[in-house]
Formats: C-alpha cells, sequence, structure tokens
C-alpha cells in the first residue's frame, strides 16, 4: 500500500511538472531582450550581417542566460532543419535562418525570404515535397534583414507547418529550370544549386515579431 501510494505521488508530480511546461512563445519575453543585447554587442565589433552558425550560437547562448540549456553544439552541423532543441521542452525543435525582406507582387504583401534544404537525392517533385514535408522542426526563428543591409533586424518567430509546401499549388516553370508552388505563401525549388528550396511568406502570416535596431551600434 505504502509502495502505490508512492508510485501515485510521484505520478502526481511528474503530471504536474509537464503542465507547468514553458513553450517555445511563453519563453520569448524573456529570451528576447537578452537576445537583443548580444545581437548589438555583435555589432559592436562586426558590421556584416549576424547569419548561419554564428546566429545559432547567439541564439543559444541567449537561451543560456535565461537559464535554458540547448542541445546546440559548435560542430557546424548540416543536419536537415533543426539547429537546436531546448532541454526538458516537448516540441522545441528549433531552425535558425536568415532571412531577407522583399516586397512580392503576386502575392500582394510584404514578406521574407529564406532558403531551406536541398533536394538533390530526391529524383521526382513528388519525392521532394513529400521530404520537406517530413518533420524536421517544430519552429523557426529568422533573423531577417533588408537586401540593402543598415544594421537593422526583425526576429520572426513561427511554427514550421506553417509554410509546410504540401498547402501550395505546383507547376513546372516554363523554362524548365525550376518548379513553382503557389498559394498563401510561394515557395521555388530550382532544379540546379542542390535543388534547394526557397520560400516566401507573408509577415502577416508570422505571429511574433520583434525589431532589432543595431545601427547605433
Amino acid at each position: 500500500m505504502l509502495f502505490s501510494n508512492f508510485n501515485r505521488s510521484k505520478i502526481l508530480k511528474t503530471m504536474a511538472s509537464l503542465s507547468q511546461q514553458q513553450t517555445i512563445p511563453e519563453l520569448l519575453e524573456e529570451l528576447v531582450p537578452v537576445l537583443t543585447s548580444r545581437v548589438k554587442a555583435y555589432h559592436t565589433l562586426f558590421s556584416l550581417p549576424l547569419i548561419a552558425e554564428q546566429w545559432e550560437e547567439t541564439l543559444h547562448r541567449s537561451f543560456k542566460d535565461i537559464g535554458k540549456n540547448t542541445s546546440w553544439k559548435p560542430d557546424r552541423s548540416h543536419a536537415v532543419g533543426e539547429d537546436m532543441r531546448l532541454e526538458g521542452i516537448e516540441n522545441s525543435r528549433i531552425s535558425c535562418k536568415s532571412g531577407q525582406f522583399v516586397n512580392d507582387r503576386s502575392l500582394g504583401k510584404t514578406c521574407v525570404k529564406f532558403n531551406g534544404s536541398r533536394s538533390t537525392s530526391f529524383p521526382t517533385l513528388e519525392e521532394k515535397l513529400a521530404h520537406f514535408c517530413e518533420s524536421h522542426d517544430d519552429y523557426y526563428f529568422l533573423l531577417a534583414k533588408d537586401k540593402n543591409f543598415n544594421k537593422k533586424y526583425k526576429l520572426l518567430v513561427f511554427e514550421s507547418p506553417i509554410c509546410r509546401v504540401d498547402q501550395l499549388t505546383w507547376t513546372e516553370s516554363s523554362s524548365g529550370k525550376s518548379w513553382n508552388g503557389t498559394g498563401e505563401f510561394k515557395a521555388c525549388i530550382g532544379k540546379s544549386m542542390s535543388a534547394q528550396l526557397w520560400t516566401t511568406l507573408p509577415l502577416d502570416m508570422i505571429p511574433y515579431q520583434f525589431e532589432i535596431d543595431c545601427s547605433e551600434e
């Protein structure tokens, strides 16, 4: 009987702990100020944009600043999708991206354009789309900027399913050099350059947006 009560108590504590788990959106209010400080610190030394592995490490260190450990390692990993995940938090696989603001005429909106994984090992369009739609990550963290870089960014955070490419209508381009997907957002897969995916996503589809202005640093 005592053993049974002990197990019941342990289960209740575990359930309470799980119910109190924070989610990625709930961490943003605490995360963004320390992340902004780190991005500004970067620009006291460098004029070039913060991108690639340096962006990943900046985000990783910012999470550590607020007491959240991540799985990120300084090994220049090229794994598809996930760049890090938060320890002890479900659905926290994060893909770090750089993005560029564009005014897309066909969508008639201000968008962010960013690249995805390559797909040369998948010969058909159907296989490529199936690969891109596999569950590789839970959230995107985009550090977006203008083409003419002015040390101003916008941090864009959104759930990965927002831009799943199976939501689009796909056709081959008239030149035969790419496949183009259209819908609420746009995507393109070039037949050269490793058949990389490029996504053009309207800003009004992105729920979490934060200005980071380093122009005075």
